[in-house]
């Protein structure tokens, strides 16, 4: 008996299609959205040796309190003698990791805000380099993993696994920081094959390609199930507490970061105050601060061309898309030629694409207007075969509603991990709070440090930490550690933790000004954000089930 099958597209719409072609967005076909070179790891032009000798000692200024006085004696450097791809993206890199250390890295005092000022040396040819680039002058996912990697073995059997990639740039200086940067960079790589086995799958649909399209999408689900096995990973190397209370604070951008100190955002200085400001028109310049979300994985490309791929609609957080039936969607899609009616879509995700490199942007906007597999395996499979499982394994129909959804599989697999991972590194030391508690030191002996100097130490102690020196420090030349910046030194906050979150006495300076950070100790009824600034779980719960929705 024959197979009943129905074109999806009529014939005029047919001829009018355009193969779209990966190198025409900066595309990699061997590494996918990372470049097909490496990335440089220093710009050879002397002229822009300010700021490669900041990144040579980058973790020790930053440890040592240096970046803020560095950062305001630089000169200010013209992007003029960048030329290439990979010289733009370099100093994009080198000038996100000293912003968000000036922003966000307190110069070691605990008395100290994040700073709401960017100076001119870094504000400056930071946007300049980032309208070339096209993309928003902020840490994003593009600068600490797409551009921020290296290969250690060149001769190894596969140059690009996870075993053989180092990063260039941390901001800590651990190893649990390159980890979570290189895990995301080896998925990227892992699923390049994945982009081009959408292409074909596009083309597949176009020339009505059954069994074209139904190898393309086991390509897909192959380069997911890579995906998710890398992504599993993440908890060999990165530990939860070193993650949200060390590194997570210098991804944050400064968009719905009033509880991390930043209200207004950050005025880039030079750029958005070029003319005279008098403290009459306050208020005109808290309008040029700027507010940008931080470093997330939405930023990257990869998924969501996945999701454009496969059909998969993502709706405003909050709010349930209509999830018709599949026969009626099919109907629908009879009577509209195979052109669905595209719904609303998710504010934050459609935002997310101007943290990407131009054409990585471009690309999905044309693959949207391109991709329609969902449509075609839809009105490919008959009424009857869709309204069963397991019907018919040797149909061809059959093997490709199989194999798209085993596609799906793989995403909601891949954003279930994702929901783990977000729970063990942001909510869980959230809620918990420092617990570390540090071994009792015992008293110096009073023959080495005679009585009279140790209660001098302490009164000069107690003096410097009600009345801060100028500059940050506290005590002068003595700088304690800062509870804010390591919180498992702070022992009241260990205590606070310890008593399962409550104490009458009286809440200590360093207390109250974690609660003005992005990595404190919240109660169970706050809302944790990511460093995109969304509600995290609120919005990775919808993302998933919307995944799970879209199964034919």
């Amino acid at each position: 008996m024959p197979v009943e099958h129905t074109t999806i597209f009529a014939e005029p719409q047919s001829t009018m299609y355009s193969p779209l072609r990966l190198k025409d967005y900066d595309i990699s076909p061997i590494h996918g959205f990372l470049p097909t070179e490496q990335p440089l790891r220093r710009l050879s032009d002397p002229y822009y040796e300010p700021w490669e000798m900041i990144m040579d000692k980058y973790n020790h200024y930053l440890l040592g309190h240096h970046i803020r006085r560095l950062a305001r004696k630089m000169p200010i450097l013209s992007t003029d003698k960048l030329s290439t791809q990979a010289e733009y993206q370099r100093a994009f890199t080198v000038l996100s990791f000293m912003a968000h250390a000036f922003v966000w890295g307190r110069n070691g005092a605990a008395s100290e805000p994040a700073s709401e000022f960017l100076p001119p040396p870094i504000a400056i040819p930071w946007v300049t380099v980032a309208e070339m680039l096209q993309l928003n002058p902020v840490v994003c996912c593009a600068a600490v993993c797409h551009w921020n990697w290296q290969i250690l073995d060149e001769s190894a059997e596969d140059p690009m696994s996870l075993d053989n990639l180092g990063t260039l740039h941390t901001f800590s200086g651990s190893m649990d920081e390159s980890w979570f940067y290189l895990v995301t960079v080896a998925i990227e790589a892992k699923c390049a094959p994945g982009l081009n086995a959408i292409l074909d799958a596009i083309a597949g649909v176009e020339s009505d390609n059954i069994d074209r399209v139904t190898r393309a999408l086991n390509r897909i689900s192959s380069a997911l199930c890579e995906a998710n096995a890398i992504l599993e990973r993440m908890y060999e190397h990165c530990d939860p507490y070193v993650f949200y209370w060390k590194i997570r604070e210098f991804l944050a951008g400064w968009e719905n970061m009033a509880e991390a100190g930043l209200p207004y955002g950050v005025l880039y200085e030079g750029v958005d105050d070029t003319d005279t400001f008098s403290l009459d028109n306050w208020q005109s310049l808290i309008r040029r601060f700027r507010k940008y979300a931080g470093g997330s994985a939405a930023q990257t490309p990869l998924l969501q061309a996945f999701d454009i791929a496969l059909g998969i609609k993502h709706y405003p957080t909050g709010k349930r898309g209509k999830q018709s039936s599949v026969i009626e969607a099919r109907k629908r899609l009879r009577e509209q030629d195979g052109i669905p009616e595209p719904p609303p879509a998710n504010s934050y995700l459609v935002r997310m694409r101007d943290y990407m490199p131009g054409g990585h942007r471009r690309f999905l906007e044309d693959l949207a207007a391109t991709c329609r597999i969902r449509e075609y395996v839809l009105l490919t499979c008959s009424d009857s075969l869709l309204m069963q499982n397991g019907a018919g394994d040797d149909d061809p129909r059959v093997l490709l509603r199989r194999a798209y959804n085993r596609c799906l599989d793989m995403m909601k697999a891949f954003r279930d991990k994702h929901i783990m991972i977000v729970s063990r590194y942001i909510i869980a030391p959230a809620r918990s709070g420092p617990s570390i508690v540090l071994p009792s030191v015992p008293p110096i002996s009073s023959h080495i440090i005679p009585p009279e100097e140790q209660s001098r130490a302490r009164a000069a102690q107690q003096s410097s930490t009600t009345h801060p020196l100028p500059g940050g420090r506290l005590g002068g030349d003595s700088l304690p550690a800062d509870p804010t910046m390591y919180p498992q030194t702070n022992k009241s906050s260990s205590a606070l933790a310890s008593n399962g979150g409550t104490s009458r006495s009286k809440p200590t300076t360093a207390q109250v000004q974690t609660k003005a950070r992005l990595a404190r100790t919240v109660n169970d009824d706050s809302v944790i954000r990511g460093t995109g600034g969304t509600d995290a779980i609120q919005f990775l719960k919808q993302v998933r089930n919307e995944t799970v929705q879209t199964k034919i």
